[in-house]
Order: C-alpha cells, then structure tokens, then sequence
C-alpha cells in the first residue's frame, strides 16, 4: 500500500523545479517524489504524439483515397516514400541536438521549430485541394507528408532524448515514463471519440477532414509549445561531445549490447501492435460478424485500462525491478493475443473484457521499454566518454516508427497470401483462417521474439537504481 500511496502522491503534487546548468550524477528525490513544473510539462508534450499517432494510423490512407481521389497504389507510394527520410532523418536530427549549444539548452530549440513546423503541416495535409490528375495529387501528398515528417522528426527525437536528461533516477524515470504513457492513452481517447463525431457532423467529408487537420495540428502545435516553456527549467546535461566521426559514433553503438537489446525487443512490440490494432477491424467484421462501428468502443475499453495501469506498471517495477517486469509483461502480452481464438459470434461480448487484458499488458510493453532505454546512454558514456541521448534515441524512435510502418505492411501481405488462389468458396474460408491467425497468432509471435530478445538484456541492481553494465 505504501508504493501505491507513493503513485497517488506523485500523480497530484506539483513543484516547480528551480534552474540547473548542468545535472548531477543523480537528482535527489524524496521518498514521496515531487512532481514539478518541468517534469510534469515533458509529459504534456506526449499528447501531440498520440493524437498525431491516433489520426493518421485510422484516418490518413483513408482521406487520400477517397477524398483526394488518389488510386490506393499512387496513394501507398505518397505514405511509403517521405518515411525513408526517417532513416537518416532520425539519427541526424539526434547528433545535431547532442552538439547543439544555445541559451536554451541542447534539446528545446528543436521541440521550438519542430511544433511549429509539424503542427503547421499536419493542417496543410488534411486541407489539400483536390487535383484530378492522380499522379500530381499524389506528388503534392508526398511533400506535404515529408514536410509534416521533418517536423515530427525534429520534435520527437529531441523530446524523447530529453527523458535521460531530466532525471538519472532510474525509478523517477519510470514515473515520468508512466506520467507519458497515461497522456498517450488519454490524446488516443480523445482522438477516438473528436474524430469520429466531427467527420459525422461535417456538411462533408472533405469540410470534416479539413476541421480534423485544423483541429488537431493545433493541438500538435499547444503540446509542442506546452513542452517548449515548462522545460525551461529542467536539469540538462552539457554537450560533451568531442566530435568525433560519424562512423566512430555508429562503431561505438555497435557494441552497446543492451542499446541493441532492447531497441530489437520494442521493434517487435511495435510490430506486434501494428499487427494487433491493423487486424482488429477485419477480426471484429469478417470473424464475429459485427459492424466497424464497434471498435470505436472497443479501443477506448483498452485506452481507458491503459490510463489505469500506468502507475500499476510503475509501482511493480520500482519495487521488483524494470527489466524482470518488463519481461513479464512482454510474455503475458504474447500470451493475451491467443485469447481471441476462443471468441466466436455467439461470445463476442467477452471481445470487451479481452480489450481490459490487452490494454492492461499492452501499457506494460511500451512502457518499461521506454523507460528501461535511458539506462543505455550511461552504457554508451562510460565507453565514449560522450553524452549522446539524442543519437541513442534517435536511432531508438526510428525503429519504433520503422516497427509500425512494416507491420501494417506485413499485415497486408499476409491478409493477400490468404487470399491468393483457389475457388471462391475456398477462398472465403481461407480469409477467414488467415484473418483469425494474424490477429492472434502473428501478434503474439512478435511480442514473444520481444519477450526473447528481454531475456538477453542485462541490467544489474535494476531495482536499486544502479547503471547497467552490459
């Protein structure tokens, strides 16, 4: 009872946190872990993220096809290419934040101009004018979504790198990991429930789509901004690069054994969440023969259990340990996907309580992941001699974009291998197969290569707050 007093504590105190040049080896912390300003305004800047997250994963292929009038292939093209950026973009953005030196800091210019420019485009892309010629309109699709990339890229990497700055806690980071993670749920609710009903009270689907991008780039641009000023006075670390070349920088990389670790394991959740969330539409209509209606009460079910579990997911793995945690919920997360077999039409009611025990471990998986990472740039200090959060977490978020991209990717090339020969009876029967097994079995296997990959990352005296060592 007294961790869970702890959470409660933490969740409701605010203090503002006084100026600090450079940060110490650790923050002091009391027993009761007040909350500041700072910390609390980090954790605000996730809100973009998610509804960012919420709208183009349902809504933004939808919009190019049937608003734009672009062809599905032109349309995939438009989406794929501009993410190839991301490659290069990500770890780029990364260094150039490490090496930054201003007046404010190395990290917060980029949340700046990153908002700004993000915010900016995630509107112009949703009120595009329609241009009859599909090459064309694809064309311009693609430049606004690398635009909207490139702000995105220069917000997030910076923003996520600022999570081993703000506290080399490693419990205090599991709390602001948890503080993150239940602003993530809250923006997908909201984004679930706004979207749907502005769409249906739009005069049209394009003055809809159009209120959507307005709607929710300034909401971008406000989280963004909220980030900007409540992190004035947070602890940051000075630049301590010595320039050295960029493939020293990636050899180094190379032989941070837990950074691959545990960078490997979340790809595989995310890949298992892209399998999961892109198949639950044909799983809820095609297999218990409901209306597509239904998952906008399904998904908040999970969203509001993930709101809820946060601080659960906190408290045990302060108390037994992140990466022993981690791992539990890695497994139980592979084993919750197999559930849905023993749905069928006549049960379906029991999809909603199969939602609770998915958020409920799904909120595990990304969270102690997330906070577990930072430990890797203490790996990455001690055998460099350099402080390099934004090239760690740069390479770490575009391997968590990377995992959702090729999932929705893999998701439709085995949904068309079910559906590649035979005669049409056949072929029904086998859709029905391939659509059951990839919604349960294909997401279970990544999150148990997840589980797998935990099993080799090693992290000694994890629950006292030791770094890690290898």
């Amino acid at each position: 009872m007294a961790e869970l007093a702890e959470a409660l504590v933490l969740l409701g105190s605010v203090q503002t946190l006084n100026d600090q040049p450079e940060l110490a080896p650790r923050v002091n912390v009391s027993r009761f872990g007040r909350v500041d300003v700072a910390k609390l305004g980090w954790a605000a800047g996730e809100f973009g993220l998610a509804c960012y997250t919420g709208v183009a994963s349902i809504y933004l292929l939808f919009y190019a096809t049937e608003t734009l009038g672009i062809p599905p292939a032109w349309a995939g093209l438009s989406l794929l290419v501009p993410r190839l950026w991301n490659l290069v973009g990500d770890p780029i953005v990364g260094v150039l934040s490490d090496r930054t030196r201003s007046r404010f800091g190395r990290r917060r210019p980029f949340l700046l101009i990153g908002a700004v420019v993000w915010g900016a485009a995630f509107c112009l892309m949703f009120n595009l004018p329609h241009i009859d010629r599909p090459w064309l309109a694809a064309l311009v699709l693609g430049l606004v979504f690398l635009l909207n990339n490139t702000g995105l890229t220069l917000y997030q990497v910076p923003y996520a790198a600022m999570l081993a700055e703000i506290s080399r806690d490693h419990h205090e980071r599991t709390r602001l990991v948890a503080y993150r993670e239940v602003v993530a749920r809250a923006a997908i609710l909201l984004t679930l429930a706004c979207a749907p009903w502005i769409l249906a009270t739009a005069s049209d689907r394009q003055t809809g789509f159009q209120v959507i991008g307005m709607i929710f780039g300034g909401a971008i641009l406000v989280s963004g901004l909220a980030a900007f000023f409540a992190t004035s006075g947070a602890p940051q670390s000075a630049s301590e690069s010595r320039g050295s070349h960029r493939h020293a920088q990636w050899a180094a990389l190379a032989h941070n054994k837990p950074l691959k670790n545990v960078t490997l394991s979340f790809l595989c959740v995310n890949l298992g969440d892209a399998m999961f969330s892109g198949s639950l539409v044909y799983f809820v209509t095609e297999i218990l023969g409901r209306s597509p209606a239904v998952i906008g009460t399904l998904y908040p079910v999970s969203s509001v259990t993930g709101i809820i579990a946060a601080p659960l997911w906190m408290i045990l793995a302060n108390r037994f340990g992140r990466t022993t945690i981690c791992r539990l919920a890695l497994g139980l997360s592979a084993l919750c996907c197999l559930l849905p077999l023993l749905i069928s039409r006549d049960n379906y009611w029991l999809m909603y309580p199969f939602m609770c025990i998915y958020g409920f471990f799904n909120t595990g998986a990304r969270l102690l992941p997330n906070a577990i990472v930072p430990d890797t740039v203490e790996v990455d200090q001690r055998r460099t001699g350099e402080r390099r959060e934004g090239l760690i977490f740069g390479i770490f978020v575009f391997v968590q974009q990377s995992g959702f991209a090729v999932g929705g990717f893999l998701l439709s090339a085995l949904l068309a291998l079910a559906t590649h020969q035979g005669t049409p009876d056949r072929l029904a029967a086998t859709r029905l197969t391939g659509i059951a097994l990839t919604f349960t079995v294909a997401s279970a296997v990544f999150y148990g290569v997840a589980f797998l990959w935990m099993l080799r990352y090693r992290a000694e005296s994890d629950k006292s707050g030791a770094a890690i060592t290898g």
